[in-house]
């Protein structure tokens, strides 16, 4: 479906789940675009009763090389993004309902985004394997924790980690942090880096992060 930001640009959105359910999920793309992945994560979260939505930031571009991707990525214009994000927090919180958000890579900063940019609508983010945010000041605007899962293959783990950990603990603000002995991407099916196993031990503490502290 599509939606829209106030001065009238259209983006698209997928929504999955109970249109009665209480709870919500934003999640975003990472830098190749949307992918079959994303919406199987909805379909998932859908299956635990949570009405999920995928943004999509690129306005339907999927990138075919990682040359591409790093391309689109960078000249996406953030102050347009956000009003994409506000226009699908307002739709999905509707009624009141509590939401988290959840990303992978570009996604997860723009995870982090979402909840800095409503925080009483988004309660809890989750990051995988992104670039942190490390300002304290902004930080504090958060209204819940934060997942951050990372790739112990980067060359910035550890240190991005426990920046972050600092960062968010100086804040005043709670955070999950959980490393896996994967590469960045390791959820992407379609990526020589996909790795199953790390991919489902990821989702039980998405599943059980969620559990314990949106509602």
């Amino acid at each position: 479906m599509m939606l829209k930001t106030p001065d009238g640009t259209e983006f698209e959105v997928s929504e999955f789940g109970p249109e009665d359910a209480k709870l919500g999920v934003l999640i975003i793309h990472d830098w190749w675009g949307v992918l079959d992945y994303n919406r199987e994560w909805a379909e998932r979260l859908a299956a635990e009763g949570y009405r999920s939505m995928v943004i999509d930031l690129y306005d339907g571009e999927r990138a075919r090389s990682a040359e591409q991707a790093g391309e689109m990525m960078r000249t996406m214009d953030q102050d347009i993004a956000d009003t994409k994000l506000l226009a699908a927090i307002n739709h999905l919180a509707r009624g009141g309902r509590k939401l988290a958000s959840l990303g992978w890579s570009f996604g997860g900063r723009q995870a982090l985004q979402a909840a800095l940019l409503e925080p009483e609508s988004v309660v809890a983010a989750v990051m995988f394997y992104c670039r942190m945010l490390n300002d304290v000041e902004q930080l504090q605007q958060l209204s819940g924790p934060v997942l951050a899962i990372y790739s112990e293959a980067e060359k910035s783990w550890p240190e991005k980690m426990d920046r972050f950990t600092e960062a968010m603990e100086e804040a005043g603000q709670k955070v999950e942090s959980h490393s896996f002995n994967g590469a960045h991407g390791f959820v992407n099916p379609g990526s020589e880096r996909y790795n199953a196993e790390i991919t489902e031990q990821s989702w039980q503490l998405v599943r059980d992060f969620l559990a314990r502290n949106l509602r």
